[in-house]
């Protein structure tokens, strides 16, 4: 327990420090599984149950890190048959950027931090069937007759974007400047399934999905110009200040199966997160800090994985 308190404060302190000092991060995960059952007809002598098959879906995670500058890149990736089927605890680390992925029957996580010139990540990890169009298709969750499913889930989104690289010097007229740092943390849930029995019909298709882009751009200089009542052409210099973006984000995921046919029948469920970013200039404070706050993210979802165990 100790240990996943000095976690905790160890992500809390890194994720408190100026956004200054950050070049590009993002962490998207899922936790904290549930499925409720509910009997629709608890005089149909049929006990309500849900499954999943292991004939159908994966559970995959893949991993990338790039340092263009020194010559760095590794890569790494899993699959296994069936729905939450895989549990790894996965990193790769490279001199300025580091990439993780953590699956378990509980949930999954994706995170990664680039640090310097010509540096990117990237990160996903998922559970199921991603089948939005279920019609004829073979699902991986059945359901017993006359039963609803609820699945929830909580997520957590963190995109940051800071320390841009300056734009070019010199004044340009109504110039611009592109963003030298982004990043981006998305999650989805998505449910869908199609069936008939003797007594009804139904089918649906939903996914929710969540997502965040942060861009950090550099400041730039420009001029427009005006003329005045005269007739003389004058031009207004203006210096554009650099922008950077922090955002984060959670809440909850809900996917719900209404099976109120007479037959056991089955739905495809999906479950994902991911993100990506890239970084041109050199970040403050060091690498190594950028692995401690993916060690204290990491702290967070072992205890939230460890607490749902407990429950």
């Amino acid at each position: 327990m100790r240990f996943i308190h000095s976690a905790i404060v160890m992500a809390i302190t890194v994720l408190s420090m100026p956004v200054a000092q950050a070049g590009s991060l993002a962490s998207a995960s899922v936790s904290g599984l549930t499925f409720t059952l509910i009997d629709l007809d608890p005089n149909d002598g049929v006990t309500s149950a849900f499954s999943f098959t292991t004939t159908s879906g994966a559970t995959a995670f893949s991993l990338s890190a790039s340092d263009s500058v020194l010559g760095e890149t590794e890569s790494t990736s899993s699959s296994r048959a069936g729905t939450f089927s895989l549990s790894r605890d996965q990193w790769l680390s490279l001199t300025n950027t580091q990439a993780q992925s953590t699956l378990s029957d509980a949930g999954l996580s994706v995170r990664g931090a680039a640090s310097g010139p010509g540096t990117s990540f990237s990160g996903n990890a998922s559970t199921g069937v991603y089948n939005p169009y279920y019609y004829g298709s073979t699902g991986n969750l059945s359901l017993t007759a006359n039963s609803l499913l609820l699945i929830d889930a909580s997520y957590e989104l963190v995109a940051q974007a800071s320390n841009p690289q300056p734009c070019g010097s010199g004044y340009y007229y109504y110039a611009s400047c592109a963003p030298s740092e982004s990043a981006s943390a998305g999650v989805s849930a998505s449910l869908s399934y199609s069936y008939s029995g003797s007594n009804i019909s139904a089918s649906y298709n939903g996914t929710e999905s969540r997502t965040l882009q942060s861009y950090a751009t550099g400041a730039y200089a420009s001029y427009s110009y005006y003329y005045d009542q005269y007739g003389y052409y004058n031009p207004v210099y203006v210096t554009v200040p650099a922008s950077e973006q922090f955002q984060q984000q959670s809440g909850a995921l809900r996917s719900v199966f209404s099976n109120s046919s007479d037959l056991t029948q089955s739905a495809s469920f999906y479950l994902s997160a991911s993100v990506s970013g890239s970084a041109m200039t050199a970040a403050v404070p060091e690498p190594s800090t950028y692995a401690l706050m993916l060690s204290g993210l990491g702290g967070i979802g072992l205890l939230a994985l460890r607490r749902r165990r407990q429950a």
